[in-house]
């Protein structure tokens, strides 16, 4: 538990290492949500490919990836990758993310299609929606068979299980997100880096 998180990690982290997705509506405080949004509003953003990697994932949107020291100089992107990284590091000390990855989707956007996180991205993959709602989807094929809907609205924290969780070799889960129902959807995705010896998304 920290000041810049609602509540303990620890139940959400014991789903989704059962289960390959959990979801913590109003996980993230509204004063470092507010903060965040205005840090990022200055930021410059490139669209996103329309489809991407060997499975022709489909996305549209548009992102801005920071990695390792960029983080720590933007202070209140930081603030939230150290209030997580606290948050979970009682259960899961392991996952030292070192990267973020902020993504923007306008109203209307198809948002992105089913995937996979790269096999790369280690043990968790934690997903901050910071303005805006969509339907996460947990999905049982490629052809986007909904197993499990999830609220990805503002505040809210998403939890992926990636390689190496629980002692699974490869337990990521199908997922697809569904684009902003009425205004934009800005998220923030944490992830730690394995070396790139794989396509960054399955």
């Amino acid at each position: 538990m920290t000041d810049s998180l609602t509540r303990d990690l620890g139940p959400a982290l014991h789903r989704v290492a059962r289960d390959g997705v959990a979801h913590e509506p109003g996980a993230l405080s509204e004063a470092l949500r507010r903060d965040v949004l205005a840090e990022l509003d200055a930021e410059r953003y490139v669209a996103l490919p329309a489809v991407e990697g060997p499975h022709r994932v489909r996305q549209q949107g548009e992102h801005l990836v920071m990695v390792g020291d960029e983080i720590t100089t933007r202070p209140a992107v930081h603030a939230l990758h150290r209030a997580v990284v606290a948050a979970t590091a009682p259960h899961v000390p392991e996952w030292q993310p070192d990267e973020v990855t902020v993504q923007r989707y306008a109203p209307g956007s198809a948002g992105i299609s089913t995937h996979l996180d790269g096999r790369r991205h280690r043990y968790l993959v934690a997903i901050l929606t910071l303005e805006g709602s969509a339907t996460l989807r947990h999905c049982t094929d490629r052809e986007g068979t909904t197993a499990e809907a999830y609220d990805a609205d503002a505040g809210s924290l998403v939890l992926l299980r990636g390689p190496g969780l629980g002692g699974i070799e490869d337990g990521r889960p199908l997922h697809a997100v569904d684009g902003p129902r009425e205004r934009r959807r800005t998220s923030l995705t944490l992830r730690a880096t394995a070396p790139r010896d794989v396509t960054s998304r399955g």
